[in-house]
């Protein structure tokens, strides 16, 4: 469903993803583990061209495109498909939570404003944020911000979802939360792609983890192999620092 090959991305001389290659399919949730300056952000930002990679290939549904190369057009039709979810929420302070999530489809699909609310206003009892919908995000907490940032990514109905570090920025109480509705859309089989540093989920979420480090992928797999059995000593060493 969705393939990158080759993909590489330098700040300077500074090299952030050394020829990564990812596969993902329908309904997967790949968890990308890794310490700080590994390059998970880079690629996730890649992804959705929010970086532009120096090279590389990706393949979305039946249409591939140069990844250095891809138009402002090419781009847009990626963006249509994909949606990210920030770990500091993106949300329009001016705007309730409910018009958080309406810009996206009005704004960003020229949906029709009576369509957009019904469908935003799903997206918002999904999160668990029906009592939440006319609250400004200086109103709620930061896992209430994050679950709008989620709804916003779910209302749009992307094939793939884009998630940087969705908890980094959630004091621990408020981490569960969040977890929950990531638990809920992999259940759905939502194909999602997720940097997170949480181990727990990952390990019971995850159709595959992903081991980043250096710019490169060092270990992929089902999550018992990596995280019980993983084959390569940085891998463990960075596991031994969670256990």
């Amino acid at each position: 469903m969705l393939e990158i090959k080759n993909v590489k991305k330098s700040f300077g001389k500074q090299e952030v993803l050394k020829d990564v290659s990812l596969r993902v399919e329908k309904g997967d949730v790949i968890v990308i583990l890794g310490p700080s300056g590994s390059g998970k952000t880079t690629l996730l930002r890649s992804l959705a061209f929010l970086e532009k990679a120096d090279g590389g290939v990706m393949t979305l549904g039946d249409k591939s495109l140069d990844m250095h190369n891809a138009s402002s057009k090419d781009i847009a039709w990626v963006r249509k498909r994909t949606a990210f979810v920030f770990q500091n929420y993106n949300l329009f302070a001016n705007k309730t939570a409910l018009e958080n999530v309406m810009l996206g489809l009005t704004a960003g699909r020229g949906m029709k404003k009576d369509e957009a609310e019904r469908i935003a206003r799903k997206a918002l009892r999904d999160v668990g944020l029906e009592d939440r919908m006319d609250y400004y995000p200086s109103r709620l907490s930061g896992g209430q911000q994050q679950r709008v940032g989620i709804a916003r990514a779910m209302a749009v109905k992307p094939d793939v979802i884009f998630f940087d570090e969705p908890t980094s920025a959630l004091y621990p109480e408020l981490t569960g939360e969040v977890l929950k509705v990531l638990r809920n859309l992999a259940d759905k089989k939502t194909t999602m792609i997720i940097v997170t540093h949480e181990m727990a989920f990952a390990r019971d979420v995850a159709s595959q983890v992903i081991f980043m480090d250096d710019g490169y992928i060092l270990e992929q797999g089902r999550p018992e192999e990596v995280f019980d059995n993983p084959e390569q000593e940085r891998t463990k060493q960075f596991l031994s620092s969670y256990s």
